[in-house]
């Protein structure tokens, strides 16, 4: 009977090819009005199983139900520095480089440690001008022009510090210079935090000022974990989103951190959105560029579900088939949402109580197409 079937089938299909042939080489070709709607092409018929041979068919069922579903997002992210933890060091004064005290890149530095010293003729002037207005301000003469010229000199006082305080001159160096009376042809430059070098355009006897970066400091003890999430799941992302990455470094640690940006343009390469992810790194086991995998598991809530074997996904629809008892199984479209722990979510074509079949349904689906093609013929 199959065998007759199939037959059948192939025959039907064989004729309906002919009959295209004859009409182009014959016939006057015409353009058609549109396409064929491939859905309703799809003709699917219940079908009847012998309840004696079920078992043999390996036919099984499962209610549809309300569940609690969880969906777990993986996907791969990579470790970035933290722009917002990175600092630039410059001299907002010309000199020359007079001590190196780090002398490569990479090289971790702690707060306040010595980078590098800078002679300056020109620091060394500006303090000398504070010095002098200083002593004028004190020793002004007395007499008719006395006020004029003590305002003057505390102008003039004033200019020099506010200068030397814009060229980042620590507040300790201002105080010592005030009360030594001593100016300094140099200044150490110190690092402020405790991080790596990313870079280094420092050397000895190199000619500085201002716009020239000689150091790139970044502090590593939070670090960015970029991820791509694609396009059916930007939906679900929020932003606070609690997130596990791990490394193959280190398999057996979990590194936990919050979702702190979600990008507002899509990759028309990867179909993909860059979310962005801060991640606790105070014992600096995550270096800038590992890979490792991002989870984020979010909770759709309680909704009616199905299990995923139990859709046959056409590629133009969905169809799942329903037990109604005895051996009888009706083909039916539904219409579904996400997918978690094994199980869609349902929108329509289903209810909750019936059985859907889980395996053996692609057996089914294959008797229901023949079964329609010999009613529609």
């Amino acid at each position: 009977m199959r065998f007759t079937k199939l037959i059948y089938l192939f025959l039907l299909c064989l004729s309906w090819g002919c009959s295209n042939k004859e009409h182009e080489t014959y016939g006057h070709k015409e353009k058609p009005d549109a396409l064929p709607d491939m859905a309703k092409m799809e003709k699917l018929s219940p079908v009847f199983i012998e309840p004696s041979r079920l078992q043999l068919y390996g036919v099984t069922t499962e209610k549809v139900a309300q569940r609690n579903l969880i969906r777990s997002i993986r996907t791969v992210g990579i470790v970035n520095v933290d722009e917002r933890k990175v600092y630039k060091i410059q001299t907002k004064f010309k000199g020359w480089i007079d001590k190196l005290y780090v002398d490569f890149t990479n090289k971790p530095v702690s707060l306040d440690a010595p980078l590098f010293t800078v002679y300056s003729p020109e620091l060394y002037s500006t303090q000398e001008e504070y010095l002098l207005a200083l002593k004028s301000s004190k020793t002004s003469p007395e007499g008719i022009f006395s006020e004029e010229l003590n305002l003057s000199n505390q102008e003039l006082f004033q200019a020099a510090k506010e200068r030397l305080m814009l060229w980042d001159v620590p507040k300790e160096e201002i105080q010592r210079l005030h009360y030594t009376k001593k100016p300094s042809y140099a200044l150490t430059f110190h690092s402020p935090v405790h991080g790596i070098v990313l870079e280094k355009n420092a050397f000895y006897g190199l000619n500085v000022g201002p716009g020239i970066d000689l150091f790139t400091i970044a502090d590593l003890s939070w670090v960015w974990v970029m991820a791509d999430v694609y396009e059916q799941d930007i939906s679900l992302m929020e932003l606070g989103q609690e997130v596990d990455f791990t490394i193959t470094a280190f398999p057996t640690m979990h590194f936990k951190g919050t979702v702190s940006f979600i990008n507002y343009v899509l990759d028309p390469k990867t179909r993909s959105v860059k979310v962005r992810i801060d991640v606790d790194n105070l014992r600096h086991l995550l270096k800038p560029e590992m890979y490792g995998v991002v989870e984020l598991k979010v909770d759709m809530g309680k909704s009616l579900a199905i299990p995923q074997d139990a859709v046959i996904d056409t590629g133009l629809r969905k169809i799942v088939f329903i037990d109604e008892g005895k051996g009888h199984f009706t083909p039916r479209e539904v219409e579904l949402g996400y997918l978690a722990d094994g199980f869609f979510q349902v929108i329509s074509g289903v209810s909750e109580g019936e059985a859907v079949v889980t395996s053996s349904q692609f057996l089914l689906d294959s008797e229901s197409r023949i079964g329609g093609v010999e009613k529609g013929h």
